[in-house]
């Protein structure tokens, strides 16, 4: 195979058929789907090496299913811890409110659990798989600029490195470099949305929390007027979220990562004093946002460079790795046909997948949490009892929050059937 990775210096050289900016998982997926089809790939990275950022670690069913199709998912299943139940708690009772097994969906998915696996291990397991395909990643290349020629048939990516600027060209680029996106800048698009009002505290930490919520499962959302917190268990971590209330509208960041102050939090939410450690403390903000379009000409936009959702029921990164899906199987047709039709169909399908979709879904999650008036709290909870106690309603419920909803109707019957004596 010729050397990919030159400089075009003409128009008449293309280093690879695709270019794709940003080595996170949807740029790694994006790359390892379209190798797999016979296609040559460049991807560069404006850091030096992968992330090391835990960021999005949920992984849904279908989410599994993809990493199936390209091979690495026994990896992805040795690193992370398959989630079998989601649950639901009030916190100041510490009463569970409702529990949804995944077993209901055994008949809809051959993945019928959520895994909670950080993504820096992820992208870690997908690198590799694409070596094997021959492929590697150019580190230290930032983007400046993505340019589409729709005469000479070719887009151009100038990515600036430690010594000088290298300019790339391929027959399509896709930004898939995050919400900072610099291939989405340079075409002048922007995300567009609103921005949540409250913070949120993520810590990293060892805290056993079977004595304190007896019968907890590893991921459960526990319900607070004030303060809310999520709680996910990753093979060696146990991640921990807050939401910032009114109490610290006025602290600083750095007050509220403080560690005494971190434990101070910690304290009131379990009620006592307990000895663990803390591995990690962040905190951010949540965004719902999304690219006026996701195509210019030869250049396409995937994951958080086309469309940014708050984290509730973590459906965005898995959003964006279904994105890289959809995209590789348009740019194959487009690349072996010709007919660029599949490129719009991706473009239109996977923007109203953003807006209809995922963040109504994860607007509804959000609302679900910050609830404050009693009869708003009391309603949401009947409706989760309601749908757990009902094996129809608890695998439609499954479906939606692991992103399967289109397969509600298929062999319904039988499922339920299936676990007529479920909980």
């Amino acid at each position: 195979m010729r050397d990919l990775f030159a400089v075009g210096a003409n128009d008449l050289h293309l280093d690879a058929d695709v270019i794709v900016a940003g080595a996170g998982p949807v740029g790694l997926s994006l790359a390892v789907a379209l190798q797999a089809k016979g296609h040559r790939v460049m991807v560069v990275e404006a850091l030096d090496a992968l992330s090391d950022e835990a960021r999005a670690s949920t992984f849904h069913p279908p989410t599994l299913e993809m990493f199936g199709e390209w091979g690495v998912l026994s990896e992805v299943l040795a690193k992370g811890r398959a989630i079998t139940h989601l649950q639901f708690w009030e916190r100041e009772t510490r009463e569970l409110v409702a529990d949804f097994p995944y077993a209901l969906i055994a008949g809809d998915t051959s993945c019928p659990f959520r895994l909670q696996c950080p993504q820096s291990v992820v992208t870690r397991l997908l690198r590799p798989r694409r070596e094997a395909l021959g492929g590697s990643i150019l580190f230290g290349h930032e983007v400046v600029s993505a340019t589409s020629d729709l005469v000479a048939g070719h887009a151009t990516v100038r990515a600036q490195t430690s010594q000088r600027i290298r300019t790339f060209r391929a027959r399509y680029v896709v930004g898939a470099d995050g919400s900072k996106s610099r291939v989405r800048e340079s075409l002048g698009l922007t995300l567009t949305g609103t921005t949540y009002p409250d913070r949120f505290l993520l810590v990293g930490t060892d805290i056993d929390f079977a004595p304190i919520f007896p019968g907890m499962g590893p991921v459960s959302y526990v319900f607070d007027p004030r303060e809310w917190v999520i709680v996910m268990h990753l093979p060696d971590v146990v991640r921990v979220v807050f939401r910032l209330g009114s109490d610290d509208a006025n602290a600083t960041d750095d007050a509220i990562k403080d560690e005494a102050s971190v434990r101070a939090r910690i304290a009131r939410f379990v009620g006592r004093e307990v000895a663990y450690g803390i591995q990690s403390v962040s905190t951010y903000s949540v965004h719902q946002r999304v690219a006026e379009r996701f195509r210019d000409g030869r250049v396409l936009l995937a994951g958080d460079a086309a469309h940014i959702n708050n984290p509730a029921g973590g459906m965005g990164m898995n959003s964006g790795i279904h994105d890289a899906h959809v995209l590789a199987n348009a740019i194959d047709q487009a690349l072996s046909t010709g007919d660029e039709r599949p490129l719009d169909a991706y473009a239109d399908t996977r923007r109203a997948v953003a807006v209809d979709g995922v963040q109504k879904a994860s607007d509804a999650s959000y609302r679900d949490l910050v609830a404050r008036e009693t009869a708003a709290r009391e309603a949401r909870n009947r409706s989760l009892r309601e749908s757990a106690s009902d094996p129809a309603k608890a695998r439609a419920y499954l479906l939606r929050a692991s992103m399967l909803e289109e397969r509600i109707a298929p062999r319904a019957s039988t499922v339920v059937a299936a676990h007529a004596g479920a909980p």
